[in-house]
C-alpha cells in the first residue's frame, strides 16, 4: 500500500479519539506493570494534572472507545449518544473475524466495557461554549453513561459458563452503548476530533509505542512545513509531567527515556505516516525533545511520490 492509499483510508477510519484524552494520565500502557483502579498525574509542584478512579483503563479500553465514538459519528452523531453494536461486532473489529474459537475476545471486550463505564476521569475543565480550557478547574467525568444489554453480556460479566453454541446464539444480541453528555458536546465540534489509522492502532498492541502514538496522533502542536506542505512537523518537550502522562514514570530519568525511545522504535516499524521521530535527551534541568515529522492527513493525487527521502534535501 503507498502512502497516498495510507492517508486516504485515514481520512475517515473505524477509530476516533476527541483530542484531550489522547494527552489523558489514566491510560496504563507500559508492560509488566499490574493495572492499578486509581491512577493521578501531578506536576512537580503537586498540582493535578489528571486521574482516573474505579476501573483501570488500558490499551483494549482505549481501543474499544475510540472504535465506538467512530460508530457513533458515521452512524450520525446521535444527541443522545447511542450506538448500538453486538458483542460479536466488537470482538471481531478489534480481534478480527479469524481469531481463535471461544469467548476470550469477548470476555475482554466485555471487561472493557465495563471499564469503561465503571471508571470516572477527572480531566481540565473546559469553556462548554468554546471548548477552550480553564486553568486552575477541572472536572469529573465518565466515558460511557450506560450500557443496556442482555443475556450474553450478563453471562460474560459473571464469569458464568457459557457454550460456543449459547454464545453463537446471542451473537446478534443488540448492546445500546451511551456515549456521556461531556464527550458528546466535544466531539460535536470538528476540530476537537482526531480520526486515527484503526489498522495501525490495532498493530501497534499494548505497550507504550501505543501510548506514545495516541498521544502524537490527536496533538494540537503539528504545523505544516512550509518547504513541504505535504507533511508536517513538531518539536515537543517531554517534561516529567509529560513522561508520566505517557505512564513512563519511573525513578531515573535514563528509564524513562529507554521507555519512550522503544515506543519511538515500535511506531517507526509499525506506522510508515511518521518519517522522523528523533530524541534528544538534555543536559541538566533541562527537558528532552521529541522532534517529529510525519505526512498529512489530507488527499494527494494517485500519482504522488514519496517525499521522505528528499525532506532535508
Amino acid at each position: 500500500m503507498t502512502p497516498a492509499q495510507m492517508l486516504r483510508r485515514q481520512e475517515f477510519s473505524d477509530s476516533l479519539i476527541e483530542r484531550s484524552l489522547g494527552r489523558f494520565g489514566g491510560w496504563q500502557m507500559v508492560p509488566g506493570r499490574p493495572a492499578e483502579s486509581e491512577v493521578e498525574v501531578r506536576t512537580a509542584t503537586g498540582v493535578l494534572v489528571s486521574r482516573a478512579r474505579g476501573a483501570p483503563l488500558g490499551a483494549v479500553e482505549a481501543d474499544v472507545l475510540t472504535w465506538l465514538l467512530a460508530q457513533w459519528v458515521q452512524a450520525g452523531c446521535s444527541t443522545e449518544g447511542v450506538v448500538h453494536t453486538t458483542l460479536y461486532q466488537l470482538a471481531t473489529a478489534l480481534y478480527g473475524a479469524s481469531r481463535p474459537k471461544g469467548s476470550g475476545a469477548r470476555h475482554a471486550v466485555a471487561a472493557a466495557l465495563l471499564n469503561l463505564h465503571m471508571a470516572s476521569i477527572t480531566v481540565s475543565d473546559y469553556d462548554t461554549g468554546t471548548g477552550d480550557e480553564l486553568a486552575g478547574r477541572w472536572v469529573d467525568v465518565h466515558l460511557v453513561k450506560r450500557i443496556h444489554y442482555g443475556k450474553q453480556l450478563q453471562a460474560l460479566q459473571d464469569r458464568q459458563e457459557v457454550s460456543a453454541a449459547e454464545l453463537g446464539a446471542l451473537r446478534g444480541e443488540t448492546l445500546s452503548i451511551y456515549i456521556d453528555d461531556w464527550l458528546v458536546g466535544r466531539l460535536q465540534r470538528d476540530q476537537l476530533r482526531a480520526w486515527l489509522d484503526w489498522p495501525v492502532q490495532r498493530r501497534l498492541g499494548a505497550g507504550i509505542g501505543k501510548r506514545l502514538w495516541l498521544f502524537l496522533e490527536p496533538h494540537p502542536g503539528f504545523r505544516r512545513l512550509r518547504a513541504r506542505p505535504s507533511f508536517e512537523g513538531a518539536v515537543l518537550e517531554l517534561t516529567d509531567e509529560l513522561y508520566a502522562e505517557l505512564g513512563a514514570n519511573c525513578r531515573e530519568r535514563r528509564d524513562n527515556r529507554k521507555s519512550v525511545r522503544r515506543g519511538i522504535e515500535r511506531i517507526r516499524k509499525i506506522d510508515q505516516r511518521y518519517v522522523l521521530l528523533e530524541f534528544t535527551a538534555s543536559h541538566g534541568d533541562e527537558p528532552d525533545r521529541l522532534r517529529v515529522i510525519r505526512r498529512c492527513r489530507t488527499r494527494e493525487p494517485d500519482n504522488a511520490q514519496d517525499e521522505t527521502d528528499r525532506l532535508f534535501t
